[in-house]
Parts: structure tokens; sequence; C-alpha cells
């Protein structure tokens, strides 16, 4: 007489288990997924403006596609995995705060890579990365959504300014600036001394060190500075 055997419990989730694609497959889809996370993490180290820049997050924009590659690559067409994945992945939480909009962006495209990727889907993982990235560099480079309507601000000192000298001033400024506006004139200190403070927008982008130069040259000209609205000074 045969003792029944008792059924496997895992037999049921063997089954289930999704067919995955032979080890150089698996390998194609990761070094497609690091291929397509390194421009994006370039793209965005270089157009990245601002103080909130992070190494450790530009580092995270590659790692990111990958990981959601071996995540999609696991679930494979299981819903039910699916489902417990992204439970299980539900209670990690992320302290780490986002400063900047451009930077959640970002996140998500990694997070796009990976999915495209992971479901072998080349086309729309190499054309949507690529269009959304020159897109990105579009705009850094247009300056699009700028509100102000000057380069900067240009401070300097008269020592005792006379009509003379505001009419060099004046023509320093014609020379280099598209336009400029008086903003702000007080008394420096006593002896005459007067503090200028104009916004203008430059006629050539790279031409700070000209113009500062140039204002130098003025006599009487004192404490010659440039802050124009990327953050960098001159003086």
């Amino acid at each position: 007489m045969t003792t029944p055997q008792s059924p496997d419990p895992f037999a049921g989730l063997a089954a289930a288990a999704p067919a995955l694609p032979p080890l150089p497959a698996l390998l194609l889809q990761l070094l497609l997924a690091l291929a397509l996370a390194l421009p994006v993490a370039f793209v965005y180290a270089r157009t990245h403006q601002g103080t909130s820049y992070s190494r450790t997050f530009v580092q995270s924009l590659v790692l990111l596609p990958l990981v959601v590659t071996i995540v999609m690559l696991a679930i494979g067409d299981s819903m039910a995995r699916a489902f417990g994945l992204f439970g299980a992945l539900a209670l990690i939480r992320f302290r780490t705060p986002i400063k900047d909009s451009r930077d959640t962006i970002f996140l998500f495209l990694a997070v796009a890579v990976g999915i495209t990727v992971g479901v072998a889907n080349t086309l729309l993982a190499v054309a949507g990365t690529t269009f959304v990235l020159v897109v990105a560099i579009a705009l850094a480079q247009s300056g699009f959504g700028r509100r102000v309507g000057h380069d900067g601000v240009l401070q300097f000192t008269v020592a005792a300014p006379t009509s003379d000298q505001e009419e060099r001033v004046r023509a320093v400024l014609a020379q280099h600036c598209r336009r400029f506006d008086l903003v702000s004139l007080r008394d420096a200190r006593q002896g005459g001394a007067m503090d200028y403070a104009y916004q203008l927008r430059l006629r050539a982008p790279r031409g700070h060190e000209a113009l500062v130069n140039a204002l130098r040259a003025v006599p009487g000209a004192q404490d010659v500075s440039l802050l124009v609205d990327d953050g960098r000074a001159e003086s």
C-alpha cells in the first residue's frame, strides 16, 4: 500500500515564476539601462543651476534605472507579484527632501528608463529618453522661463562726482549694455562720494569683465562690482 505524497507548497510559486530571458539578454538590458542612465545624469549635472547640486543625487540617477530594470524583470507578467513587490517597496521611507522640482522630473525620467528597458521596449526607451534630454538642454540654454529683464546689478562708487565723470560712466554703460537703469544713488561717505547701483542688460553674453575693466578706467570710479543673475560675482 503506497502512502499518498503531500503536495509541494512551493510548487505554485515555482510555476508562477516569470520566464526570464537568457543571461546574455539580461546583461544587454542592464547595459542598455546604463547607457541611457549616463546621459540622463550628465545632462542633469551640466544644466543644473543653483546651490542644491548633489553628487550623490547624480549617482542615484545612474543607479535608479538599473534597479527599476531588475524590478521589472522580476515582476514579469505576474499581477500578484507586482502588487506584492510594490507593497514591499512602499515600506521604504525616503527622508531626503527634494528642493527643486526639476530634480523630480529627472527622477521620473530615470524611473521611466528602467521601466521601458525592463519591459524590453527598446525603441520607446531610446527615443523617449533622447527627446526629453534634447528638450532639457534647449530649455537650459535658452533661458526659458526667466522673468528678470536684466543680466545683473552693477555697483560702484565715484569720489566727488562731476558732470564729466557722469558722462563718461554713461558712455561706458552705453557701449557695453543694451539697457541700463539707475536703481540706487546715495551718499557713500563724507567728502561727496556717491554710491551708484544700475540694473543692466549686456550687449555680449560674456561681456562682464570688459564692462568692469572699462568702468575702473573712469577717473574716480572705485569699488566696482557686478553681480550677475546666476549668482557669480565679479569685482
